[in-house]
């Protein structure tokens, strides 16, 4: 008789979830994404227009989560295009440019809209980009912080451009996702939802390297 295996081995399985990026024009989200996916960083990147898709693996323990990434251009003119992105996603990285105060109040209006119109089983995080420019800081890491621990955000500052928490931010998203294994349900599930990132030294060599 053939052992018991309900439906073949865990090991290979992929979860696959839809991520979005929203935010406003030039806080770096297509700068974030091509850091996280091809591990590059241009000076200067061109403005996305609509959207775009990119794809990336990352592994958890027995399981590879896969994200289909939607990176979306942030000036008005596309606002009303976002809810064809953000509809159905499972994470959304709503992004601000710590240098500018503004984008900080633009990033709460689009968790607002998350909040209201997306998934209610959404997992938001809010990340603060251009960490690299410290010294021209308009928003305070502990203001930011505070509204994301209010909100159930998951929250940490970045720098596409020296790769500082970026790898991790999709990392702590994929532990918070659902992954439908009643197997992979121990030790990543029950983490702490108020994360928040100090600035690690980014590690490429987290996927499948066993």
């Amino acid at each position: 008789m053939a052992g018991r295996r309900p439906n073949g081995p865990t090991l290979g399985k992929i979860s696959q979830f839809k991520l979005v990026l929203l935010g406003e024009s030039a806080v770096g989200k297509s700068s974030l994404v091509l850091r996280f996916v091809k591990g590059q960083f241009h000076e200067y990147q061109e403005s996305t227009i609509g959207a775009a898709f990119l794809t990336q693996t990352i592994c958890l323990d027995d399981t590879t989560v896969k994200f289909e990434i939607w990176d979306t251009a942030g000036q008005e003119r596309y606002h009303s295009l976002a809810p064809m992105y953000y509809r159905g996603a499972q994470a959304a990285i709503v992004v601000y440019d710590i240098t500018n105060m503004d984008t900080f109040v633009r990033a709460k209006n689009w968790v607002k809209e998350l909040q209201r119109q997306a998934s209610a089983s959404i997992i938001i995080a809010l990340a603060g980009n251009k960490a690299d420019l410290a010294s021209k800081r308009a928003v305070d890491f502990q203001e930011a912080q505070i509204y994301a621990e209010d909100n159930n955000l998951l929250f940490m500052e970045t720098s596409a451009k020296t790769a500082m928490n970026v790898n991790e931010a999709f990392v702590a998203i994929a532990k918070k996702l659902p992954r439908n294994e009643p197997q992979s349900a121990t030790g990543t599930a029950g983490k702490n939802l108020n994360v928040s990132l100090q600035e690690t030294q980014s590690s490429k060599g987290q996927c499948c390297s066993h």
